[in-house]
Order: C-alpha cells, then sequence, then structure tokens
C-alpha cells in the first residue's frame, strides 16, 4: 500500500464525519445566502476545525464566491478545498542536516511518545541512518524496558540509566556515544508531563540546555506529540507547550482511529506550528511523513467508482475466473460471480430440459391462422378474434350438448324409478288379492262349519 493509500485510509472518519457534514449542508440549500455561510461555520467548528479557522474559512468563502460569481451551492466544495490547501501551505520536513541531529520528544502522558520513537527510529533506520536512542523517561514505571522492545524492533541503540536516575545526564551519555559511535541521529525520550508542572518544565529545560552545550550548532528538533483523537484539547496542549519549549514540529499520533483529523488544519491556522509526522497505524510503518498536499487531496477524494468486494475475489480461482472478476466491475458482477460455481453451464440445462419439454407437448397443435381485411389501406383488421369467438361458441354449443345429455340421463332415471313404482303397486295390488281370496275363503269355510253344524243338531 503506498503512502497516499495509508493516508487516505487513515483520513477515512475524518472525511466521511467532517465532509459528509459539509456536503449534506451544501446540499440542502438551492441557493447561497448567509444563512448556508452561518450552517457551514457550525458545521466546522464542530468537526474540530476550530473557531478562529472556520470564520477564516467562511470569509474566505464569501470572497471567493463573490469574485467569481458562483450562484450553484454545489461548486462550493472546490472552493473549501482550495481555501484549507492554501492554509496549510508548504510542507517541512525534519531538519537532519547534521551529525549528529538532535530530537527531542515531548508531550503529555499517554499521547504515544515511546511508541512514535520506536517507529521513527524504524523509519530513520530504513533511509540508511545510524541512530542511538537516549531513554530519558526515568520517572514512568517501565518506560526504559517498553524503549528497550521498540529499540530491539527497529534494530537501533539505546543509551539507558537506572530507573529515577537524572534524565539530563541518560541524553549526555547518549550524545558523548553517538559522536563516539559516529551516529547520524540522536532521538530522546522523556517523561510525560503537563505544562503547568514547574519542576517537570524546569526539567526540560535542563535537558534542552545540555543538548545545546554537548551537540554546540547541531540541528534540533523538538516534537510535541499530541493524540488526535482529544481534538481541540490537543490544540490547547500545543498552546501551553509552545510558551514553555521551543516547538518545531508536531507529531499527531492515532489519526486513524478518530473523526477529528480536523485539528490538524487548526493547530497549522491558529499556532503557525507544522505537522511533521502522522500516524496511521500500529505497525513499525506507519508513522509517515506529514503531506499538506496528499492531507488535502485524501480528504476531499470523491472515490466513486464501483469495485467488486474483496470477499468475491477470494473466491476466485485460477485464470479463467480472473477474466469473470475484471468484467465484475459491472453491473452484472453479481451474476457473473455465481455463474463460474454453477457445475453445468447454461447451455447443458437448456439441452436437458428441452427433451422433457418436448414430450410435453400434444400430438395436435392447434394455430392461429390470421387473415388480413384489406378492405381500407390504413387500417389493418385481425380475424384472429372472430376465430376465438366460434371457438368460444363451439365451446359453449358443446356445454350445451353435454347439459342435454345429462338432463336425458336423468329422465331415464326418473322413468326407471317410476316403472320401479309400478312394480311396488303392482305387487301390492297382487298382496290385496291373495288376501281378499283367502278371506273369502274362509268366509266359505264358517258357512260350511255353520251348516254342517246345524245339520247334526237337526
Amino acid at each position: 500500500m503506498g503512502i497516499f493509500e495509508k493516508i487516505k485510509k487513515g483520513l477515512l472518519k475524518t472525511k466521511e464525519s467532517m465532509l459528509g457534514k459539509i456536503k449534506g449542508v451544501i446540499n440542502s440549500f438551492t441557493k447561497i445566502d448567509e444563512e448556508l455561510f452561518e450552517q457551514l461555520e457550525e458545521t466546522m467548528i464542530m468537526s474540530d476545525i476550530g473557531v478562529e479557522t472556520s470564520m477564516l474559512i467562511c470569509d474566505e468563502l464569501r470572497k471567493k464566491i463573490k469574485e467569481k460569481g458562483i450562484t450553484d451551492p454545489s461548486l462550493i466544495m472546490e472552493l473549501i478545498q482550495e481555501i484549507i490547501a492554501d492554509i496549510m501551505g508548504d510542507d517541512q520536513n525534519l531538519d537532519l542536516s547534521t551529525k549528529p541531529s538532535v530530537i527531542l520528544v515531548i508531550g503529555v502522558n499517554g499521547v504515544g511518545k515511546t511508541t512514535t520513537i520506536g517507529k521513527l527510529c524504524y523509519q530513520l533506520k530504513n533511509e540508511g541512518k545510524k541512530v542511538i536512542v537516549a531513554a530519558a523517561d526515568t520517572f514512568r514505571a517501565a518506560a526504559v524496558d517498553q524503549l528497550e522492545i521498540w529499540s530491539q524492533r527497529a534494530g537501533v541503540e539505546i543509551v539507558k540509566h537506572g530507573e529515577g536516575s537524572d534524565p539530563a545526564s541518560v541524553v549526555y551519555d547518549a550524545l558523548d556515544a553517538a559522536m563516539a559511535r559516529k551516529c547520524d541521529v540522536v532521538v530522546c525520550d522523556t517523561a510525560g508531563r503537563l505544562h503547568n508542572k514547574k519542576n517537570l518544565m524546569d526539567e526540560l529545560a535542563k535537558i534542552n540546555r545540555v543538548i545545546d552545550k554537548k551537540a554546540e550548532g547541531c540541528a534540533k528538533e523538538v516534537l510535541l506529540v499530541l493524540d488526535a483523537t482529544t481534538g481541540q484539547n490537543a490544540v490547547n496542549q500545543a498552546k501551553m507547550f509552545k510558551e514553555a519549549a521551543n516547538i518545531t514540529g508536531i507529531v499527531l499520533t492515532k489519526l486513524d482511529g478518530t473523526a477529528k483529523g480536523g485539528i490538524v488544519i487548526s493547530i497549522k491556522h491558529e499556532l503557525g506550528i507544522p505537522v511533521k509526522l502522522i500516524g496511521l497505524g500500529e505497525k513499525l510503518d506507519d508513522l509517515q511523513p506529514f503531506n499538506s498536499r496528499d492531507f488535502v487531496k485524501a480528504l476531499f477524494d470523491d472515490d466513486t467508482e464501483d469495485k467488486v468486494k474483496e470477499s468475491d475475489y477470494e473466491r476466485l480461482d485460477g485464470d479463467e475466473d480472473i477474466e469473470y472478476a475484471d468484467d465484475a466491475e459491472n453491473d452484472e458482477s453479481d451474476e457473473i460471480i455465481e455463474n463460474i460455481y454453477n457445475d453445468d453451464s447454461e447451455e447443458e440445462q437448456i439441452t436437458e430440459i428441452q427433451p422433457e419439454a418436448e414430450e410435453e407437448k400434444p400430438e395436435t397443435e392447434e394455430h392461429t391462422e390470421f387473415s388480413w381485411n384489406t378492405e381500407t389501406d390504413d387500417d389493418i383488421v385481425w380475424s384472429a378474434a372472430e376465430s376465438e369467438q366460434t371457438e368460444i361458441t363451439d365451446t359453449e354449443g358443446q356445454t350445451e350438448s353435454e347439459q342435454s345429455e345429462t338432463n336425458d340421463t336423468e329422465e331415464q332415471t326418473e322413468s326407471e324409478q317410476s316403472e320401479t313404482t309400478d312394480t311396488e303397486e303392482q305387487t301390492e295390488s297382487e298382496q290385496s288379492e291373495t288376501a281378499d281370496t283367502e278371506e273369502s275363503e274362509n268366509t266359505k269355510k264358517k258357512f260350511s262349519f255353520k251348516n254342517l253344524f246345524r245339520r247334526k243338531k237337526k
């Protein structure tokens, strides 16, 4: 990953927060008026650009809009970018023109001084410079051990004393060793201190006197390390340290983990102290020289090109798949990637489906014949509707015939039921006749018994 890409990635949160809010304000207006400037100024202040710097940007913006006669709010972003680039000005690199050169690192507790020294030594070593470190933070527990670990990682020498030793004496011995070993750079660590702690500030003044006396005429950098996540508090710290020490540059750490990168603009405008190094991560090579042009470009860069997700590229194997990945920048990327993992191609799937489709076709196919009525040149009348109407009529006739057959069946069933009823009635009449016959025979028997009885009685 290149330096610009690292800066761009590190400023991503600042870009999304600060630039996103500014764009939101601009897009909410259809014309340029004073209310727009007021909202822009408020948004910049909330983005840790600072009150004075925000007012300056808005004043310059008014002038440029008036000079160029701009009426479209969408053109304001380009003007803001120009103004911020002018404020940042030219870059100032570390002054390492003498041998040895001295770098004194100061700042409050917890801003990342020791880590910054380790990364700085690694960077200088890669540039071919011979570096030695002075472990002058003898106040904090385990500070020397921590710096020794970072020195081993960077591959540089270290000069250290016991805990509680005089920091100025450690710096003196480190300078003496650097001159004897012909080192190019001496990097001095110091204890964290606040600007209002008189004894600690006196200690810092003593270290400066030792450097000026022992390395007279040598280039000296006093770097103030600030934590970017603290926002405007970091600017206030810089103001106080500037009064107590001759600060030559700012190291802004943890810039990748905050949306408050706007303090870079505020520091440059309000303090006039250049930002010389920025921390963009935890790795040894994540401490980068500050480049104002790259900073502004990364902050305002509008990269809207659609790209394939990294997860999609990880799924691709082989040269054939890479060709699909190159085409995946189009809107059909998802479909292309899915086709890569299908076991059968689309043509094979169609071949397998076609036989089934042929089996399902009916033996006889009905085709609608269209006839043209050319009575007029302008109107073309299709007779398909008449054909469809005829088919509907035939269907209705068939339905009526089916209903007629159903009615005949019902009538036949009723006639059968009627015949059954007649048979039952005939059976009942026969049974009735049988009963009458039996009754007449019984009556005859009764009369015969009576006559017989009467005869016997006589």
